[in-house]
């Protein structure tokens, strides 16, 4: 009899270990369809094994599987790559759209491996993106200094960061691993606060990173803008618009370059490129419009109605908001 019982307690032990082993999946990172839709094949035996699965999973675009997959290597002990995993785990969240859960990917990581370039740079990006600029610029300092320990640097920087300059922004040591949305971000915080010099110091750092990005010219050029240097804003919006003929951020900036040089037609034939003639017009009278050339902009509108009457009522609001704007100015 004794026997008899301590066989069932240990059937019922293994039982309890069986059951554990489900319930050790952390679902606190995953979203998506029920994972015992997901659960036919045997567990993988490996942390490399579960992360393997998941990227063929990824390759094939099978997004909750990848996700059970990739979580599911956090289960075992020791592990090796875990920072990366819950950095593509992150990255799968936020192409979803849940912030939420992309936050908290990230931030396990960096708890993980609190020199992770990816993990930090990518909080930075995600707080700005969403309104949240000091956690943003924190953790953008954070990924660079980061990267600066990588490299070897001992001098760490950001260190107070209320007094940083342009000379220790361009002392800082690159190479193409280096994080370029961290330099691009600070940069556009820098103009932000309308410190144009600074903030293009950064835009430069994050070109010799890589000298093709089109966001780093593009916020380049725009930074040149701001500051009234329109040679050297032309020079970078150009490359943008040649690299990207839709660009609607880009077009928009060259034409607001040529309006404020006076060269209203240059203007009009950047927007004519991409875009019907009605548009067209109406952009460039808006673009005068801001640039308080309230009568200038009147024809534009004007022109843009009559391509256009019964499509675009833009136009004619906008006709209406400059009239009132000269009458404003000009009372009788």
């Amino acid at each position: 009899m004794q026997k008899w019982i301590m066989l069932m307690m240990l059937v019922a032990l293994q039982g309890c270990s069986s059951n554990d082993q489900v319930n050790a999946f952390d679902d606190s990172l995953y979203s998506g369809k029920p994972v015992d839709s997901l659960t036919a094949n045997e567990a993988p035996k490996t942390e490399k094994e579960a992360i393997t699965r998941g990227d063929k999973a990824l390759a094939n675009k099978k997004m909750d599987l990848a996700l059970y997959e990739y979580i599911r290597s956090l289960e075992f002990d020791d592990l090796e790559y875990a920072d990366k995993t819950l950095i593509t785990i992150g990255d799968i969240h936020q192409a979803r759209g849940n912030v939420p859960l992309a936050e908290k990917s990230y931030l396990r990581a960096v708890e993980e491996n609190p020199n992770n370039v990816t993990a930090l740079e990518n909080l930075g990006v995600l707080y700005s993106r969403n309104g949240n600029l000091p956690d943003g610029q924190v953790y953008f300092y954070r990924a660079i200094n980061a990267d600066q320990i990588r490299l070897k640097q001992n001098e760490p920087f950001a260190r107070h960061k209320e007094s940083i300059t342009v000379e220790q922004v361009e002392a800082l040591k690159l190479d193409p691993q280096s994080p370029l949305h961290a330099y691009i971000g600070l940069g556009i915080l820098a103009d932000v606060n309308q410190e144009g010099e600074l903030a293009q110091e950064y835009y430069k750092k994050a070109l010799a990173i890589d000298p093709f990005s089109t966001l780093a010219k593009l916020n380049l050029g725009y930074s040149y803008y701001m500051q009234g240097n329109d040679k050297q804003a032309l020079f970078y919006t150009k490359q943008v618009v040649a690299l990207q003929p839709q660009n609607k951020r880009a077009t928009n900036n060259l034409a607001l370059i040529y309006i404020r040089q006076g060269q209203v037609t240059n203007a009009l034939n950047v927007f004519m490129r991409v875009m019907p003639d009605y548009e067209a017009l109406n952009n460039v009278g808006y673009l005068l419009m801001l640039n308080q050339h309230q009568e200038e902009s009147v024809p534009y509108f004007k022109r843009a109605i009559d391509k256009n009457p019964s499509y675009y009522p833009l136009a004619n609001d906008n006709l209406s908001r400059a009239l009132s704007e000269i009458r404003a100015k000009n009372p009788t």
